[in-house]
């Protein structure tokens, strides 16, 4: 007995720091997917803050406490959590600090000096509204080609939030377009909306419509978050491998490298191994009472020369049985499994028109005497490799 709660002892212990290391994979990865499927608006980061919270992120969710403050200085929710109070018509640190001056709008939405930016956009909002409504909702002939002409005529970066939420809350069409028209947008603002769909939309044609768009841009393609998208869930690592794959960016290599491979946590249950000859289930009972014993359907059994009967014996217990069973005992075990990644195999295949299967070491070998032979080394992002074919010698 001693030995058996022993090894419930360890095997609970065991099985804790496994599910404790599985917990922090998966929760990092459920991390990146909010991170990059969420708007860009004060709201969704008080809610992905919130999140944090709750599952011990303190850090990061500080993080988003101070984004949502960037795009709402007046938030209550932010403002309350990162220590803030309201005295005379102004937030001031609960310590009596002086309040924190104004934050400016997030990055990517307006340069500082474009104080006609916010104006601009309430201005699209109402037009792209009005396009959908008039054209694009309407079974008048010629009525959606009209639609589609006036949506693509836009070309100010500002269009990029109306189109993006007008027409990607529409149907699959409609989303399609929203796809097309933020892939003739320029600015940082239009990449990243351009990467939330093709890493979140449902919908294939969708995803593949926004892909195509970030392969046509020439600058602010995305290349950041979607070397980022990497890092998250399988569905998140095969789009983002696969749009990758389609921009034939030389700066995404090294990054594809590194996930040729994955380590994905698994769970393994099996019954803990038992000493000698004890089995699992009843090993004895105890009963406490008479047993009545009995005959019946006595059929009499007739053959040539011989008669015979076939009788039905049985006994029935009356009082108290009590049974002893020996102890189930079950092991939880998480492993790490090394998985190929075909996707981003064909991605690397799409950028350097070379193929070394899933040898990790044989890419970057590769790819370092590619380097040394021809002075084409892979620049980080921000250097001065841009897009394109780039074919391999």
């Amino acid at each position: 007995m001693l030995r058996s709660l022993l090894t419930v002892a360890l095997v609970l212990c065991l099985g804790g720091a496994a599910r404790a290391i599985d917990y922090s994979a998966q929760l990092e990865r459920e991390y990146t997917d909010r991170l990059l499927t969420m708007d860009d608006t004060a709201a969704a980061h008080v809610k992905l803050a919130t999140w944090c919270d709750g599952v011990g992120l303190a850090k990061r969710a500080e993080t988003h406490w101070q984004q949502a403050l960037l795009r709402d200085a007046d938030n209550k929710a932010a403002r309350k959590a990162l220590g803030y109070v309201r005295r005379n018509m102004k937030w001031i640190r609960a310590e009596e600090a002086p309040v924190l001056p104004p934050l400016a709008v997030g990055a990517g939405a307006a340069t500082p000096n474009d104080h006609t930016f916010e104006q601009r956009r309430r201005r699209f909002s109402r037009e792209v509204q009005d396009v959908s409504v008039t054209y694009l909702s309407s079974l008048g002939p010629g009525a959606w080609d009209e639609g589609v002409r006036k949506i693509l005529m836009i070309r100010d970066p500002a269009a990029a939030e109306p189109v993006a939420r007008i027409l990607g809350s529409g149907n699959a069409q409609m989303r399609k377009l929203a796809c097309e028209t933020l892939g003739q947008l320029p600015g940082d603002d239009a990449a990243m909306r351009l990467v939330r769909i093709a890493l979140a939309d449902e919908s294939v044609d969708v995803y593949k419509a926004a892909v195509a768009a970030l392969e046509v841009r020439v600058e602010d393609r995305g290349l950041r978050p979607l070397l980022n998208a990497l890092n998250g869930s399988e569905k998140v690592l095969h789009r983002s491998a696969y749009a990758l794959g389609e921009m034939r960016d030389w700066r995404a290599v090294p990054a594809l490298i590194g996930k040729l491979k994955t380590s994905e946590p698994r769970v393994r249950t099996y019954e803990a191994p038992r000493s000698g000859a004890i089995a699992p289930g009843p090993s004895a009972y105890f009963f406490f009472g008479t047993i009545v014993t009995y005959i019946a359907d006595v059929e009499p059994v007739v053959a040539a020369g011989a008669v015979g009967w076939n009788p039905t014996i049985g006994a029935i217990p009356v009082g108290t049985m009590v049974a002893a069973h020996n102890p189930r005992v079950t092991i939880h075990r998480t492993v790490i499994e090394f998985v190929h990644q075909p996707v981003v195999r064909e991605a690397l295949k799409k950028i350097t028109g070379q193929d070394f299967e899933f040898n990790s070491q044989a890419w970057r070998d590769w790819v370092r005497r590619r380097e040394s032979d021809h002075g084409a080394a892979v620049a980080p992002l921000g250097g001065s490799v841009g897009g394109g074919s780039g074919a391999a010698n």
